[in-house]
C-alpha cells in the first residue's frame, strides 16, 4: 500500500513538473501571439480599408477572367500528371517480378499521388463552379451564353475525367491487392475499402487521419483569427466566422465522440 502511495506521489510530481515546463512555453507563445495580433490590428486599422478594397477588386477581376474556362484548364493540368503516374505504375507492375518490394512500394506511392491530384482537382472544380454561379447571379456582371457553356461544360467534363481516373486507379490497386473491396461508384466505398484493409494499412489510415485532424485544427484557428479580424476591420460580416466555427465544432465533436465510442466498445469487449 505504501509502495503504491509512493508511486502515485512520484507520478503526481512528474505531472506537475511537466505542466510547469509546458506552461512557461505556453505563456511565452501567448505573449508573442498577443504582440503580433496587436501589431496586425493597428496596421489593419490604419491600412485596412484600402488594402481590403484593392485585394477584393483584384481577386474579383482575376476570378471573372478565369472562371469561364478554369475547369477546362484544370483537365490537362491535373489529368495528364495523374494519367502519367497511372500508366507508369501499370508498366512497372507488368515488369515487376514479384520479389522486389521496393519497386512495389514505388508503384503504390505513385498511385497515392494520382489519387491526391484527382482529389485536389475535384475541390478546385467545385470552387470554380461556385465562382461561376456567383458571377451569373451578380448584377454587376453580364454573363453571355458562351460563358455559361464553358462554365457548365468545363465542370461536367472535369468531373467525368476525375471519376474515370479514380476508377482506373482504384481498380488497379485492387489488382495489386486482391483482398481490397469497393467500387468508386458505391456510396459505401470508403467503409468497404477500410474493412478490406489489413492492420498495417488501417494503422496508416488512422495515423494519416490524426495528422489531418491536427492540420485542420490549426487551419481553423488561423481562419478564425482572420475572419474575426476581418469582421471588424474589413467588413466580412459574421457569416465567415460562423462557418469556420461550425466546421471546427463538427471536427472536434466527431473526433471526441468517436474516441468515446471506441472506448466503450473496448470496455465491453473486456467485460
Amino acid at each position: 500500500m505504501r509502495r503504491m502511495m509512493r508511486v502515485r506521489s512520484k507520478n503526481i510530481n512528474e505531472i506537475k513538473k511537466e505542466d510547469k515546463s509546458a506552461f512557461n512555453k505556453f505563456i511565452l507563445i501567448l505573449l508573442i501571439g498577443m504582440l503580433v495580433g496587436a501589431l496586425i490590428g493597428v496596421l489593419s486599422a490604419i491600412l485596412g480599408e484600402s488594402i481590403a478594397d484593392v485585394s477584393e477588386k483584384w481577386l474579383q477581376n482575376m476570378l471573372v477572367f478565369i472562371a469561364p474556362f478554369a475547369n477546362l484548364i484544370l483537365i490537362p493540368v491535373t489529368f495528364l500528371p495523374a494519367l502519367y503516374l497511372y500508366q507508369s505504375s501499370r508498366r512497372r507492375y507488368r515488369e515487376w517480378g514479384g520479389e522486389n518490394e521496393a519497386q512495389l512500394e514505388k508503384i503504390e506511392l505513385n498511385i497515392s499521388y494520382a489519387l491526391w491530384i484527382t482529389n485536389l482537382a475535384m475541390i478546385l472544380s467545385m470552387f470554380f463552379f461556385a465562382v461561376g454561379l456567383w458571377l451569373t447571379t451578380n448584377a454587376e456582371y453580364s454573363v453571355s451564353g458562351n460563358f455559361l457553356a464553358l462554365w457548365i461544360g468545363g465542370f461536367i467534363l472535369i468531373n467525368i475525367f476525375i471519376t474515370l481516373t479514380q476508377q482506373k486507379v482504384v481498380n488497379f490497386t485492387k489488382e495489386i491487392n486482391p483482398e481490397k473491396e469497393g467500387s468508386v461508384f458505391d456510396l459505401n466505398f470508403a467503409k468497404k475499402w477500410e474493412n478490406s484493409c489489413d492492420e498495417a494499412e488501417k494503422l496508416k489510415i488512422y495515423k494519416s487521419s490524426y495528422k489531418a485532424y491536427r492540420s485542420v485544427n490549426i487551419t481553423c484557428i488561423i481562419l478564425w483569427m482572420v475572419c474575426t479580424l476581418g469582421s471588424t476591420i474589413w467588413d466580412f460580416g459574421l457569416l465567415p466566422v460562423t462557418f469556420v466555427s461550425i466546421i471546427w465544432i463538427v471536427q472536434i465533436s466527431s473526433y471526441c465522440l468517436e474516441c468515446i465510442r471506441l472506448e466503450k466498445v473496448r470496455k465491453d469487449q473486456i467485460i
